[in-house]
């Protein structure tokens, strides 16, 4: 009899899983990709998925969905050059750039097809992606949502697996409103927190900075800041922040 459990299991397509750690001191982190950009141990099942992928034009990549705005934020705020649909323009970009990215599950399960993290289930979570930063150098990770960067990254199991790594919260809160003050946000409308620094035993640091939802990035975006501007006018100006963080 057939495992179907197992079967339906889903794994990371571009994560070794004995070789997960990136040498950049700048890197793009998601959750895990959508239902049709993952692979199982079922054969028939990735056919469908295969044939799904061509019937919604998703790439096989990162953000690979149709429905993921990433590239688009990433061509508009960093990087006009790129060619959304384009795989190899889109390395080339991050290449460029010394840009790692990766995703923080290996593998999980999933309530049907769902395109929502909270349905992600039985997770098994990419916590060694990214070296320590060295003495007086700071790691950037731009996280592609809160949840990815408050539930899945920076979790008790993170901070177990890394004793010599600590949350600086004042830190945290003083650089997450000088830039909200910077395009006109509100720092007492934001709930959960979209800006982290962490700091190493050794003196090094790395400052963890959440962009919405790709997938539907007007969902909570008062949780961001937004007072009563234009919504996209806001969007706009907090994901230049974001990207010219990450630039600099």
């Amino acid at each position: 009899m057939k495992n179907t459990s197992n079967n339906l299991r889903e794994f990371h397509p571009r994560i070794d899983f004995d070789s997960p750690t990136l040498n950049h001191s700048k890197i793009i982190l998601g959750s895990f990709p959508t239902w049709s950009l993952t692979f199982s141990n079922d054969g028939k099942l990735n056919a469908l998925k295969t044939i799904e992928r061509v019937k919604n034009g998703d790439i096989q990549f990162y953000y690979g969905s149709s429905n993921n705005r990433f590239w688009y934020w990433y061509q508009t705020f960093f990087d006009s050059e790129i060619f959304l649909e384009n795989v190899a323009s889109i390395k080339n970009s991050l290449e460029k750039n010394s840009i790692g990215i990766t995703d923080m599950i290996f593998s999980c399960n999933r309530k049907d097809k769902s395109a929502l993290d909270k349905h992600l289930t039985e997770r098994t979570y990419n916590h060694l992606f990214f070296k320590y930063p060295q003495k007086g150098q700071t790691i950037k990770i731009l996280c592609s949502s809160k949840g990815v960067m408050n539930e899945m990254f920076l979790n008790s199991a993170f901070f177990n697996k890394h004793p010599t790594l600590s949350m600086n919260e004042s830190k945290s809160f003083e650089l997450q409103n000088t830039l909200l003050q910077s395009i006109n946000g509100n720092p007492d409308l934001v709930k959960k927190p979209f800006l982290r620094v962490i700091e190493c035993s050794n003196g090094g640091s790395i400052e963890c900075f959440a962009t919405p939802s790709p997938g539907s990035p007007y969902r909570k975006l008062a949780d961001f800041g937004l007072k009563s501007q234009n919504l996209d006018d806001y969007l706009n100006s907090y994901l230049k922040m974001v990207f010219t963080w990450l630039r600099s």
